[in-house]
């Protein structure tokens, strides 16, 4: 008798069949990327390849969204509109050079590994054996521009970070992000914990779990999705199509939560386990921004996530931002990098490639660190 898959595999399989046929805007609608697939310890992960780069491509296939768009939007976004022109004029000077090094490397048009478009990629740990194997492959396919994979961190998977850099892997330090252990009992006496934990308690907002969402309830989740995710944070957030929530619902891609309050939906998450690693982490998120504060929706939408990761053994991955938020819930902050192989190509353009990275090895973690104390 043939053992039958798990879950996990069974749904990255079919997101990696459709998107290989379809591009990477079946699943996400802005990012414009073929998608192919290499075989890395006997398992196909799939490869994306920007194919159109303008100022509305996701970070998540986008290297110049990730360090320069996202991080331009962010700094101009979060001064008084007064100084907003003058910020804009000069960050020129900043992102620049900058702009002009990404495209000397061809970073902007890496090829990126184990990329299931979302924010927060977990892996195994692979040996290094199999990642030199890997690499050696998508040298012979690429062969003018470098290799890369995000969502590296040494306290996610630390051997995966040390083999990874045995092989000739160079770190670029990407974003801060915050984990926490839910088993640890310190979690559960924080102020901000048990607050939240009463408001799922009075059963005003109802949670409703995968197994009761129907087809006809996604078009108005992906409605409170997008109303936190893309039209308050940014457009540079991956931005879910409606199959991309259908497959979900019907595969547990992301185990879909909703919250339902009077009669609407008003909030929804999308728990991305991993049993490999024992990590759990949320990669949608959203809830209705026209509600008073007082309703705690997010507060809720945290809870939820806080306990489903202490229920199922997992540790959480409370990915980035929102950081005094997070800190107060447990989360610890913890440096966030991108491999990046660049071996096999000409040495103007590893040149190009490594001023970069040092740049931003240098610089990086000082504003990151700078950032999460705000």
């Amino acid at each position: 008798m043939t053992t039958p898959l798990p879950p996990r595999m069974v749904a990255d399989a079919l997101w990696l069949l459709t998107a290989r046929s379809r591009g990477g805007k079946h699943w996400v609608s802005n990012v414009t990327a073929d998608i192919h697939a290499v075989d890395i310890a006997g398992h196909s992960y799939p490869v994306t390849l920007l194919t159109h780069s303008d100022w509305q491509e996701s970070y998540v296939a986008s290297p110049r969204s990730t360090w320069l768009r996202y991080a331009r939007h962010e700094l101009i976004r979060h001064v008084p509109p007064a100084l907003a022109n003058v910020v804009k004029a000069g960050s020129c000077l900043i992102f620049g050079p900058l702009s002009a090094l990404m495209r000397a490397s061809k970073l902007d048009q890496a090829a990126i590994i184990g990329n299931y478009l979302i924010s927060t990629n977990l892996y195994p740990e692979w040996h290094s054996d199999d990642i030199a194997e890997m690499t050696s492959v998508m040298c012979g396919r690429h062969h003018d521009i470098p290799l890369m994979i995000r969502n590296i961190c040494p306290e996610v998977s630390p051997a995966l970070m040390e083999n990874l850099q045995a092989q000739g892997w160079k770190m670029m330090p990407s974003r801060m992000i915050y984990l926490c252990d839910p088993s640890e009992k310190q979690v559960w006496k924080r102020n901000h914990v048990k607050q939240d934990a009463k408001l799922l308690v009075n059963g005003d907002v109802e949670i409703v779990r995968q197994c009761e969402l129907h087809l006809n309830d996604l078009t108005e989740l992906r409605d409170v999705f997008r109303q936190l995710f893309i039209d308050k944070h940014s457009h540079l957030n991956p931005d879910f199509s409606p199959a991309f929530f259908e497959l979900c619902l019907e595969t547990t891609f992301l185990e879909l939560i909703g919250l339902r309050w009077q009669g609407r939906w008003v909030g929804v998450l999308g728990l991305y386990i991993h049993p490999e690693s024992g990590w759990l982490t949320t990669p949608l998120i959203g809830y209705d921004t026209g509600l008073p504060q007082e309703l705690g929706l997010y507060r809720r939408l945290m809870a939820i996530l806080l306990s489903e990761a202490k229920n199922r053994g997992c540790r959480l991955h409370y990915s980035s931002g929102a950081s005094q938020f997070k800190r107060a819930r447990g989360g610890v902050p913890a440096l966030e990098y991108t491999a990046v192989y660049d071996q096999h190509l000409p040495t103007r353009q590893r040149k190009a490639t490594s001023l970069l990275i040092k740049l931003f090895q240098q610089f990086a973690p000082t504003m990151l660190k700078r950032a999460d104390q705000l």
